[in-house]
């Protein structure tokens, strides 16, 4: 916990010292009047050479520029007189309007492309792009032809993904015959869920091509053999649709009974809830109601629930449970906590239910109804009534927390030294008693702050926590006027962990630094092909491999079939799912150093940052290298894509008109995304700086920034960027500017 709070300012001190060079960035920082300034020079800048185009544009399409990169991709195509380079260009400049959605542009552009280009690579993955386009605009027969073309022409790793989209094309269009023999040829290397939904859509091909017994074969082998709810929740709608249709209302009813009783997480099971209701036939009340709480449909749940209690007196707390949480929904608090009250009074004996019904309740008395002491009472009393639970140290550290937002700092740090009193072997005493250190600093009693954490320094041997606890002593000696006994702290909190944020800051206090000054000669410029070559002796000399081993080549990655689906995935600008094969290659090579090393350049070249940063840990790990000493021992290369500024001809101008340091916000993305501009969390926040939907409708009104704006744009990282930049600036201005 201790080590999450200053999570971002360790990740702002590994970028500044991965940066190698200077530029002066200090008007950021004081702007000057540029009426008594005389202009400087300018600094020349060669033209790009049309190869440089291209790649500029292809880097603008991963930022999400896509008006910048078409242009890029033109001016290449005007410039160069090699064939091949002007097809790239070409093939680039459709690929910018698909993600525009202009679908007639891609058209339009791709048409003479194919006339004028008759054979080459560019001209067959251009026939991938404009089967997105008819697809788009429903021109579903030319849509399924242009993704024969691409098979035709282009086979390979994605061949059963690409045949399902065809497949998908021809049943929209109709030709259910051949949405059947592209759905076959799919399933031949198909496997695990994307299997099961496949067999799903040939089962809807087959019933709509009318051999009804085969599809009622296919559904039924799902419910035996898929292990997905989901699938088998849609394979007994389906199926009990056609048995509808077929007048075999029983076994349609008995499909849909079987999705409601045992699947009521997939909507599916709602639609089959929804017949049976509809036809007045009985259902689960208990069930129902879960159902209609899933899809959102409070007030049905709530009464589907109570008439459930009503005819089953003798029931468990999942009822109340959800009852609860319908009530939490539609606001009704006190109802809610009500419903809670009757676990904790007559479902003692589930212990997990019993446990949620305390913490589900306090958090509504917190958060909902800002009733701080009744929510830290309904946490300690939990404690009281079951001591020897392993949640009673939680439930403390929970009441502890809720006593800080109200206010209440003095019965907050009491509570917080009781979590290693009691329980002192659990996983929040230490932080616990950190946080009471911490408390009675803010309250003034310096004195019990110094014991405090004299105390702490004794219980742990973790030197970053030691010198946490050192830096801390010697401030609350600072504010008791011992300055000599201050500065011997403040040493040894220097000395303890001097790579780790305490001892940084600690050696800068001695020096009388402030924190984090914002940082004006920053130059973010790395060679990286250079720093690379030391890299590969390093990984040569530290994993013991054959000298003439080449690390420059994939070797045996090269016939992995994850790395194969992502090279073609990430040209054919299907980057989310290029990732996710990255991924999984990433997390088969644990253990495996070089090849780990092999994929971490490749994706840091194809700009998949997270899987990048994360195999460059991986490597320094197998190494066998401290926290500490990853930051000075290997090569500088593997901090530099550790602790990259990605996306820089983006953060750095953004940064400059919002008049904030760069280093905050490349510090920011890598805490909140790991410069993974695809990535959404639980909450819906998505892209780089994690936005939620919600809050980025208020900043774009704020902002009048971009036009035509839509949710898809949080995952453009030029979008994300701008508007997670322009939102820090307004909360720094509000709280003015501490950070």
């Amino acid at each position: 916990m201790i080590k999450k709070s200053i999570a971002l300012s360790m990740v702002v001190l590994f970028l500044v010292v991965s940066c190698t060079r200077n530029i002066t960035t200090s008007s950021l920082i004081q702007p000057t009047d540029t009426t008594t300034q005389s202009s400087p020079t300018p600094t020349f800048t060669p033209t790009p050479t049309p190869e440089v185009r291209v790649l500029n544009g292809e880097s603008l399409l991963i930022s999400g520029d896509y008006d910048q990169a078409y242009n890029e991709f033109l001016t290449s195509s005007t410039q160069s007189s090699d064939p091949e380079l002007v097809a790239s260009a070409l093939l680039g400049m459709g690929k910018a309007l698909l993600l525009k959605e202009d679908y007639y542009g891609v058209i339009n552009h791709y048409s003479p492309f194919l006339i004028n280009y008759t054979t080459g690579e560019a001209r067959n993955t251009s026939f991938f792009f404009l089967a997105k386009a008819y697809d788009a605009i429903k021109q579903y027969r030319l849509a399924a032809d242009a993704y024969a073309n691409y098979l035709s022409a282009l086979p390979g790793p994605l061949d059963s993904e690409i045949q399902e989209m065809r497949g998908n094309s021809l049943s929209n269009f109709g030709d259910f015959a051949g949405a059947i023999s592209a759905y076959e040829t799919a399933l031949i290397t198909a496997s695990g869920s994307r299997y099961d939904q496949l067999q799903i859509k040939l089962a809807q091909a087959v019933t709509s091509a009318g051999d009804i017994d085969r599809a009622i074969n296919i559904y039924f082998g799902l419910l035996e053999t898929s292990q997905s709810g989901y699938t088998k929740a849609q394979a007994d709608l389906l199926l009990g649709r056609i048995y509808l249709q077929m007048g075999l209302i029983d076994q349609a009813y008995a499909r849909f009974q079987d999705s409601v009783n045992n699947y009521t997480d997939p909507y599916d099971s709602y639609s089959a809830l929804v017949q049976l209701v509809e036809d007045g036939q009985p259902v689960n009340q208990l069930n129902r109601g879960i159902i209609n709480f899933n899809v959102k449909q409070y007030g049905i749940a709530i009464e589907a629930l109570t008439n459930y209690m009503d005819a089953n007196p003798l029931h468990d707390a999942t009822a109340h449970i959800y009852k609860a949480l319908s009530f939490f929904e539609i606001k009704q608090f006190e109802n809610e906590i009500a419903e809670w009250d009757k676990v904790i009074a007559d479902h003692r004996s589930e212990e997990q239910n019993y446990f949620r019904a305390y913490d589900e309740k306090s958090y509504t008395q917190w958060l909902s109804l800002n009733q701080y002491l009744e929510a830290a009472q309904t946490c300690l009393t939990f404690v009281a009534s079951v001591p020897t639970s392993a949640n009673a140290p939680i439930m403390l550290d929970k009441a502890a927390r809720i006593y800080v937002d109200g206010g209440y700092l003095s019965m907050a740090a009491e509570t917080y030294e009781r979590i290693l009193n009691e329980y002192p072997g659990s996983e929040q005493a230490y932080n616990g008693l950190f946080k009471a250190g911490i408390l009675y600093y803010r309250l003034g009693e310096f004195a019990k702050a110094q014991t405090t954490f004299l105390r702490l320094v004794v219980l742990t041997d973790n030197p970053q926590e030691q010198a946490a606890d050192y830096l801390w002593i010697a401030k609350s000696l600072e504010k008791l006027n011992d300055a000599a006994a201050a500065k011997e702290y403040f040493q040894k909190a220097a000395a303890t962990n001097p790579t780790g944020y305490y001892g940084i800051r600690a050696a800068e206090i001695l020096s009388g630094q402030a924190p984090l000054l914002q940082l004006q000669n920053i130059d973010l410029a790395v060679d990286l092909e250079n720093e690379k070559i030391k890299a590969n002796r390093w990984v040569v000399d530290t994993f013991k491999l054959e000298t003439s081993v080449d690390l420059n080549t994939p070797s045996e990655l090269a016939n992995n079939q994850s790395w194969k689906k992502a090279e073609v995935y990430t040209k054919l600008g299907m980057r989310e799912q290029a990732s996710s094969e990255f991924e999984l290659l990433r997390n088969s090579l644990i253990g495996d150093a070089p090849n780990t090393y092999r994929l971490m350049n490749r994706t840091l070249e194809l700009g998949y940052y997270r899987t990048a940063i994360l195999c460059s840990r991986h490597v320094l790990d197998l190494a066998g290298l401290s926290q500490a000493a990853t930051l000075t021992d290997p090569p500088v290369y593997f901090n530099h894509i550790r602790f990259g500024s990605y996306f820089r001809d983006n953060v750095i101008p953004t940064a400059l008109e919002h008049q904030v340091d760069p280093m905050l916000i490349f510090s920011l993305i890598r805490q909140e995304s790991l410069f993974d501009s695809s990535i959404t969390s639980v909450a819906s926040a998505k892209g780089l700086m994690q936005i939620t939907p919600n809050t980025a409708v208020g900043i774009v009104e704020n902002y009048g920034w971009p036009p035509d704006y839509t949710v898809d744009d949080l995952n453009r990282a030029m979008v994300n960027i701008r508007l997670g930049t322009h939102y820090l600036k307004r909360c720094l201005d509000i709280y003015d500017g501490d950070a």
